[in-house]
């Protein structure tokens, strides 16, 4: 297969998992995909993205914390899916137990006094773990609720002097997803070209 038909068909078929079979990730997956999100690129190439890889018993006293999440993002999940009640009720079942995830990673960037460029850099590098994950068989969902609570999460985690991008779910998929709508391209892109 061609490089462009693999990476097509990686990016058209990852999706988002939010429910995980009871098996853990290996740790040589988990490296690779960290080794391959910073590889992304980042902005002035100071990658100053910082991660944290959690599993086990860890992971499971963060789960705690993380739930405090779901109430700060209640109200836009009941302004954008008013007409649809079932994706509230399953966002709030993810955020009780992270969909059973066996590992999660808290990605976060070295502030530089430009957040701006900060936290694009870090999306970077968190597409790119995605992407690694899925072409490795391996199931994520990128959480970005949990920043709300982010100074409890620190502190579990002891870190300092970082701010806290998303948390990204990783295990094994127990289920795929359906494909979602892409909206209408024409309504999505304007082209200027000569």
């Amino acid at each position: 297969m061609e490089l462009f038909e693999c990476v097509e068909k990686v990016i058209k078929t990852r999706r988002s998992h939010r429910m995980y079979l009871d098996k853990p990730v290996e740790r040589e997956k988990l490296e690779k995909i960290i080794e391959l999100a910073m590889w992304a690129p980042s902005a002035m190439n100071r990658q100053q993205w910082f991660f944290v890889v959690v599993s086990g018993k860890k992971l499971k006293n963060l789960i705690k914390i993380v739930q405090k999440g779901y109430d700060h993002i209640l109200p836009r999940l009941q302004m954008f899916f008013a007409e649809t009640p079932k994706v509230i009720e399953q966002t709030k079942r993810f955020f009780k137990n992270l969909g059973n995830a066996p590992a999660a990673v808290f990605a976060y960037y070295t502030p530089t006094g430009d957040d701006y460029s900060d936290v694009q850099s870090v999306a970077a590098a968190i597409q790119n773990m995605l992407l690694a994950a899925h072409a490795l068989g391996l199931g994520t969902c990128w959480m970005t609720g949990p920043v709300h609570v982010e100074e409890e999460i620190n502190r579990a985690l002891e870190v300092e002097g970082k701010k806290l991008v998303a948390v990204i779910t990783v295990g094994y998929p127990a289920k795929e997803p359906p494909v979602p709508p892409r909206r209408d391209v024409d309504k999505k892109v304007v082209w200027l070209l000569d």
